[in-house]
Formats: C-alpha cells, sequence, structure tokens
C-alpha cells in the first residue's frame, strides 16, 4: 500500500466534497457531466430505458440538469480517500485496486449523506449512516449514477457485475460519457475523438446497450463540440512536444519521400533528405549538400548542424508512433564527415532520452566509402554507437568491397546495395545469403518499375526512389498516411 499522511475527511457540502478530488477528477467531471447532459437529452426522445414504469418516469427532458449533476458527482466517493489512490495505476496491487474500486459503493454513501442533511452529527462522525430509502427521482439518479457508472452491459464492470438492463439508464449513460472522454484524452492520434468515438461504437452488445450506442451515434456531433471545448484541458491530440521549432524562414529542414515495399506501393518508411536555404544576393540559387558540409567543417558547427536535422527527424518518427502509423524506419541522409567528429555518444544518449522514439526507426546513412581506407579507431567508433542502439545504414555497399563477416564484426546489420548492382542475379543471391544472416536490406535511387519488382522479389524490406514518390513535408506525409489508413 503507498504510505501517506492523508487523513480521511469529513464533508458537510457538496461543494466540499468535490474540492476533495484531484484537480484531475474535478476537470473530467465538469466534461462528463457535459457528455451526460448530451446524451440524456438524445435518449429521452427514444425508448431507451423506459422498458419499467419507474423507468419512463425518469426519462424525461425535464432532468437534463439533474443528469448534469449525475456526470458532475458520479466518482465523489473518490474524496474519501487519499490522493494517491483517486487516479487508477496500472501497477496498483490487488489491495490498492480493491480501495480504489470502492469508491462507487462509497460515492453512494456518501450523496446519500450529503442529501440527508438532517442525519445527526455524531452519526457521521463515527461513519455508521445507513442510506435512508427515497422515491425522489433526482436523488436516486445521482446515487445510481455513482454506484453503477462502472458496470458493463455484459456484465464485466464492477462494484456488483450487473447484467443489462439491470443496471440504472442514468448509470449507463454516465458510463458511456466517462469512457468516451478518457478515450479521447488518452488516445495519442491526429484524431482522438474519432477513435474515441469509433471504439465505443464497436463495444455496442458487449460493454454498453445496442440501443445507447445508437444514442451515442445521433449526439455524436454535439459530443464533438463538448470535445473541442475542452481540448485544452484534456491530453488530447498527440503528446508530441517537437524539439525542433519549424518557423517560417528557417535556414535548413528535412524533406521526406515516401519509401515502399512491394510494386503494390505500399508505404513502409520515409527517406529523409536535407534541403538548405538560398544564397544571399543570389535568387533562386541553393547550395549544395556537399557545398554545406564543407561550410560547417570550416566554421565548426557540422555536429550541431547534424542533430538539428536528427532531432527533427525524431520528431517526425515520434509524431509517426504518435499517431499509430506503422513504419519501418526514417532513413536520413547524413553529412559523411560527421562520423570524423570525436564520438557524439553522449549527444544521441541525449537525443533518445529528449524523444524516447524506437531507436531502431532513426536510420542514419554512412557511405561505403568511409569504410574502405577506414582505421581501427574509427571501426571502434562506429561500433560503439552500434551497440548504443544507434541504426547505421551503410550506404551503397558493395559486397567485394567489406565482407560481411567483417560488417558483422564492427556490428552493422542495415545495408543498402550501391544501385549499379540492381537487376544482377549475383547481387540477389548476395542480398539472400545476408538477408538469412539477420542483415536488414534496404534500397533507394528507384526510376522504373523492374528495379521496383527485382527489390521487391528480393526481400528488400523498403526502397525509395524518383518512382516511389515526391519529396514533401512532414505534415504531408502524416496527412497521406491517414487517409491511406481510412481507405
Amino acid at each position: 500500500m503507498i504510505e501517506t499522511d492523508w487523513h480521511r475527511k469529513e464533508y458537510n457540502t457538496w461543494d466540499e466534497a468535490f474540492r476533495g478530488l484531484t484537480p484531475a477528477n474535478r476537470q473530467q467531471s465538469v466534461r462528463v457531466a457535459e457528455y451526460t447532459r448530451v446524451l440524456f437529452t438524445e435518449a429521452c426522445a427514444t425508448d431507451f430505458g423506459k422498458d419499467t414504469a419507474e423507468g419512463v418516469d425518469r426519462m424525461r427532458g425535464q432532468f437534463a440538469d439533474v443528469a448534469y449533476k449525475c456526470g458532475l458527482y458520479h466518482q465523489l466517493g473518490k474524496a474519501l480517500v487519499s490522493p494517491e489512490y483517486q487516479i487508477w495505476q496500472k501497477d496498483f496491487s490487488d489491495e490498492e485496486k480493491a480501495v480504489y474500486r470502492k469508491y462507487t459503493t462509497d460515492g453512494r454513501i456518501l450523496v446519500a449523506l450529503l442529501q440527508e442533511r438532517g442525519v445527526h452529527s455524531k452519526e457521521k462522525r463515527t461513519g455508521t449512516i445507513v442510506e435512508t430509502p427515497t422515491k425522489n427521482i433526482p436523488w436516486l439518479m445521482i446515487r445510481e449514477s455513482c454506484e453503477q457508472h462502472m458496470e458493463r452491459y455484459d456484465g464485466s464492470g464492477f462494484p456488483a457485475g450487473k447484467i443489462g438492463r439491470n443496471i440504472s439508464p442514468i448509470a449507463q449513460i454516465v458510463g458511456l460519457a466517462r469512457e468516451l472522454d478518457r478515450l479521447s484524452a488518452e488516445t495519442k492520434s491526429e484524431h482522438p475523438f474519432e477513435e474515441a468515438y469509433g471504439t465505443l461504437v464497436s463495444q455496442a452488445g458487449t460493454a454498453w446497450d445496442p440501443k445507447l450506442v445508437e444514442i451515442l451515434k445521433k449526439s455524436e456531433e454535439k459530443c464533438r463540440e463538448i470535445y473541442t471545448k475542452f481540448i485544452y484541458y484534456t491530453m488530447t491530440l498527440p503528446e508530441t512536444i517537437p524539439l525542433v521549432v519549424k518557423h517560417d524562414g528557417r535556414p535548413m529542414g528535412l524533406k521526406y519521400r515516401p519509401m515502399v515495399s512491394d510494386k503494390e506501393g505500399t508505404v513502409s518508411g520515409y527517406e529523409a533528405v536535407p534541403w538548405f536555404g538560398g544564397i544571399a544576393n543570389r535568387p533562386g540559387e541553393t547550395e549544395s549538400a556537399a557545398e554545406v558540409e564543407e561550410m560547417l567543417k570550416r566554421t565548426g558547427i557540422l555536429g550541431d548542424v547534424a542533430f538539428y536535422l536528427l532531432y527533427e527527424a525524431a520528431d517526425a518518427v515520434l509524431r509517426l508512433q504518435n499517431c499509430k502509423i506503422e513504419t519501418k524506419g526514417i532513413v536520413v541522409q547524413m553529412f559523411p564527415s560527421f562520423y570524423k567528429l570525436s564520438s557524439q555518444l553522449q549527444r544521441f544518449q541525449q537525443l533518445f532520452e529528449d524523444q524516447p522514439i524506437n531507436k531502431e526507426q532513426l536510420i542514419l546513412t554512412i557511405p561505403e566509402d568511409l569504410l574502405k581506407n577506414a582505421t581501427k579507431t574509427f571501426e571502434e567508433q562506429l561500433t560503439r554507437y552500434l551497440r548504443k542502439g544507434v541504426t547505421l545504414l551503410l550506404d551503397g555497399y558493395h559486397p567485394g568491397t567489406v565482407s560481411t563477416d567483417h560488417l558483422k564484426e564492427i556490428g552493422f546489420r542495415c545495408v543498402r546495395f550501391s544501385p549499379e548492382l540492381y537487376l544482377d542475379p549475383d547481387t540477389a543471391a548476395v542480398m539472400n545469403r545476408m538477408r538469412s544472416e539477420g542483415f536488414r536490406l534496404i534500397g533507394g535511387d528507384v526510376s522504373d518499375n523492374d528495379t521496383v519488382t527485382w527489390l521487391s522479389a528480393c526481400g528488400v524490406e523498403m526502397f525509395g526512389g524518383p518512382l516511389t514518390g515526391r519529396l514533401c513535408d512532414e505534415d504531408e506525409i502524416i496527412r497521406d498516411a491517414l487517409v491511406q489508413q481510412q481507405t
């Protein structure tokens, strides 16, 4: 159990109890209340919850404000425990889970106490209060929504595992409203509300009464308006904190070209190509990457600029991950001279701490020419990079220049053959052997359909070039990938 010096409090007013919740729970309750009122109002125009005379009495538009209060106070029972137990944690022990889940039944008793203010103070202090039965509809609706909002249509909920229409209609509505808010607030996606909505619709007949899901469908636009209203108070939208600010007029950045994995053109990754701004007083002219590299070497800022571009690529990787777009990675065209700098491992480690991405998704090119006459010291430096999880792609590979055994000794597991070797049966044989030995094969400079077919047949996991797509910015690749997922 979590140790705390928190002491249980007694509450005499609704406001006191509500303020006993953590700020996050109070904010959530306000949003759930808004969703609840919309869903309840729509439900009153249907036969949902009206299969009994009691239900007919309750499911009336005149109780829309009561429904709002049901959403507002549905988790009031959490005010009776310390803040550590007010928000569900995946690593709770069984005992801690029981403490957390008890807020539903405690909440019903607490709201009954607040409703029955005539109870003697001594009974309140000793906790001996027993809920007094009532026929007051608003009172009953709030009590039931506190106790039953975590029950589910298929009996999988708590605290009692009620099934189907044994669950109070208002509790079902509050439960759906709460789940819509939770999912849309926690989903890391370009479209959190849409994903949350889709998930709930798919649960019709299991977690939710199918009639209630139909009510949600009719209320979709109004619920979306509520989501938009509170968007700045939730965790919605990808939690991507860009490490590179892409402001207008910046002198450099990255463009991305799709890389495909088959002749059908299935996008599997992207190649990031650096771009640089124009030359002063020479409109329309830009410096080549080689010219920029020489200038950066002379001025001693090659490492800084290289990491600027790497951080930008890392931002793109994280955004793809948060949008749930599956890729095999982004290949970043690096300055060859970068690898001649003294070890940059500390900066790499900082990059992966600042932007916690899958390291294998950030793939850095290193030209084969650097290995032809490499010193032992340089090879050892590359080995340190590879052992620390930096993914290096040996670019322009010729099997006769560096043996696969030597590549494995250094630590390389990712290679891109020189395009001049494509369409050669001997190259295909070497590729197949290397794949069987665990190498990742990536292709490039694809400009015709024959090469696409050949690379696909050789098992190259992704390849790019003029034929696979044009260079575009990060927003475009995200948008296109999301559209592709929906088609």
